[in-house]
């Protein structure tokens, strides 16, 4: 073979590496990305225009777990979620509250309010939408590998003009390892499985 053939031949051999490199990497970042999250199923009421509400209130979540805590924890990562995201003007939790209180008193959301009362929310709060949920889930799981968080919330965005549910998503999600290498997207603590899942969440609503 002559020079001028091996040469060839070499730069033949190096670009099907680099090539076969590049389809590896590829399916290594396919197969982190499939274990990375749970997925988030997700309604929007084919009717539902969202730049509509450009100014909403969050409720905070109920939980239904042994942490009486574990809605208004999360709430409060959904709300900061919704905050960076800047989709909408949001009400400062306290004040929401006191409107909240007005219309409502011990009573929430979730309590089938009538839509007069919808309403009223909306004017005294100065909203178009609010935000509800409920935390089925909030805790640590021990398995062979360690301790985890897991989590389950649902939240909707009720209209408050008329009280339709317009967008509504779910989400059943664990910490830990989720790829075939240790230490890559592992969540250990509730706090940051939180976090990522309130980000994930507000992301369907764009």
């Amino acid at each position: 073979m002559t020079m001028g053939r091996k040469k060839t031949h070499m730069r033949m051999n190096v670009g099907r590496s680099v090539a076969r490199a590049a389809r590896s990497g590829v399916l290594l970042a396919a197969m982190l990305a499939a274990g990375c999250s749970a997925p988030v199923r997700t309604y929007m009421h084919p009717e539902a225009d969202m730049s509509f509400y450009t100014r909403v209130g969050v409720v905070p979540f109920r939980s239904l777990t042994s942490d009486p805590f574990a809605g208004q924890k999360f709430s409060g990562e959904f709300t900061t979620s919704l905050l960076a995201a800047g989709l909408f003007e949001v009400v400062d939790p306290g004040v929401f509250g006191t409107a909240l209180s007005q219309v409502t008193g011990s009573r929430t959301p979730e309590d089938a309010l009538t839509l007069d009362q919808l309403k009223k929310i909306g004017e005294v709060g100065g909203v178009q939408g609010i935000f509800v949920g409920t935390v089925s889930q909030y805790e640590m799981s021990s398995t062979s590998s360690g301790s985890f968080p897991v989590i389950t919330v649902e939240a909707r965005l009720i209209d408050l003009s008329t009280g339709t549910v317009v967008w509504k998503t779910s989400v059943a999600d664990r910490g830990g390892p989720k790829s075939p290498i240790i230490g890559v997207n592992e969540i250990h603590t509730l706090g940051g499985l939180a976090q990522d899942i309130s980000r994930r969440m507000v992301a369907k609503l764009k």
